[in-house]
């Protein structure tokens, strides 16, 4: 497959200043290629749910394809736990061409102090 080492990702100028963040069930992906379509992302996090079509009933993608937010992309799981092995299983695999930046969303309705 092809995903990048980790020492390797992290050499990439545009890890420079990667955190994960705090985990959420919603990922937040960018440095995608231009050609990535939403279906992609059902093939990419396909094995996570056994099959495609499992991935396409329990994925929520909304791709970015215009505007300065282009090659950006929110996926939502159906659990925080699933967006955590997502985002391990993925951040760093080159699809496309491009090595893909995965971070978890920042959740409005989280980040407020209780």
């Amino acid at each position: 497959m092809g995903k990048l080492p980790p020492e390797e990702i992290l050499s990439l100028p545009m890890f420079k200043n990667y955190t994960a963040g705090n985990p959420a069930s919603v990922l937040y992906i960018k440095n995608l290629a231009k050609d990535v379509v939403p279906d992609d992302f059902f093939f990419v996090f396909g094995s996570l749910f056994g099959s495609i079509d499992a991935a396409k009933s329990g994925l929520i993608v909304k791709l970015m394809q215009e505007g300065r937010m282009r090659g950006q992309a929110f996926v939502t799981f159906p659990s925080v736990e699933l967006a955590h092995r997502a985002l391990n299983l993925v951040n760093g695999y080159v699809f496309k061409g491009k090595p893909m930046i995965i971070q978890f969303g920042r959740n409005p309705a989280a980040a407020k102090p209780s």
